[in-house]
């Protein structure tokens, strides 16, 4: 398990991280596949992955929390629900770090999987980047809070 999360570190925290590739060259969001799922709609897979973004936060807070508690079940679960996201959002890196929490929530150091989430954070940090570079006109999917539009 050590020299698998210490590769996947690696993997996915290189310094020259690229917004739409990771260092081996897989996309952070694979546009093709996901134009595919959404049937030709880029405004859909626009609004799809604001979603995506958006939601991020809430569910990175949630594993967080988890973790932090030693719930290893809620870890387990969160970190599946959101590596399935991630499938069907065609974002590879995201659900092979999702994975890694998932498959390995019972036995990995609490300090692992913050550094396996904060990887989390930092690849949608990169999908927000890369909506605003490939789906500019995508409007928001919620209001912000406290004001209307």
């Amino acid at each position: 398990m050590c020299s698998r999360f210490l590769e996947l570190g690696k993997f996915l925290i290189e310094p020259n991280f690229m917004i739409q590739t990771n260092p081996t060259g897989s996309p952070v969001i694979d546009r093709e596949q996901l134009l595919a799922r959404m049937l030709g709609s880029a405004a859909m897979a626009g609004r799809m992955l604001n979603r995506f973004v958006e939601n991020s936060v809430s569910e990175c807070d949630l594993l967080e929390s988890a973790i932090r508690l030693g719930d290893r079940e809620s870890i387990r679960s969160l970190a599946h629900r959101h590596r399935g996201t991630a499938q069907t959002m065609a974002s590879e890196p995201i659900a092979k770090v999702a994975e890694m929490l998932e498959s390995d929530a019972a036995q990995a150091q609490t300090s692992q999987q913050l550094d396996l989430l904060d990887q989390l954070r930092s690849l949608h940090r990169d999908i927000e980047k890369y909506v605003s570079a490939e789906f500019p006109q995508s409007p928001p999917t919620v209001e912000s809070h406290g004001e209307k539009s």
